[in-house]
């Protein structure tokens, strides 16, 4: 069920997502695991900042429920589940064009497990282990063909030496 949402909750709950989605793809193109078909996008971090996912919190106006944002042309922006006053259960973000970008599972409001990027043409880009909101495993780079560029093993939030 689609609902309409005041736009300062909206813009308040868009913020969050693109935290959220670019914090991973931020950090992942710092670390230089941005397969070639995949760059272009900018990031000032550093690579031993430790790797986490915000909670998205939402206004008490907004109820429980499943949340779709759409853009201008009528393709998702964003779905998720709104379960006291946060994003739970996944968040899905999108291209304009209507591809998935993200894919990420929430379990209390926090990322919990394999968090999926893909590229504008649909191509898996990386996966990233959570766990608690913090990544906790592997992380993994793909290229155009689907083989694996680069892991790394992050620890608590930070990347492990090999």
């Amino acid at each position: 069920m689609q609902r309409s949402i005041p736009l300062i909750t909206l813009a308040i709950m868009l913020s969050g997502c693109a935290e959220f989605s670019s914090s991973v793809t931020k950090t992942i193109d710092a670390m230089g695991m941005t397969p070639d078909y995949a760059k272009g996008l900018t990031d000032d971090l550093e690579p031993q900042k430790k790797l986490t996912v915000p909670v998205v919190s939402v206004t008490d106006k907004v109820p429980d429920g499943k949340l779709v944002e759409k853009y201008d042309n009528g393709a998702k922006k964003f779905e998720t589940v709104v379960k006291n006053r946060c994003f739970n259960e996944y968040l899905d973000i999108y291209y304009p064009n209507g591809t998935l970008r993200t894919h990420t599972p929430l379990i209390n409001c926090k990322a919990e497990g394999l968090s999926q990027g893909y590229t504008q043409d649909g191509k898996l880009r990386t996966t990233i282990t959570y766990k608690d909101s913090v990544a906790n495993g592997e992380a993994k780079t793909f290229d155009a063909q689907g083989n694996v560029l680069q892991t790394i093993i992050y620890k608590d939030g930070f990347p492990q030496k090999s």
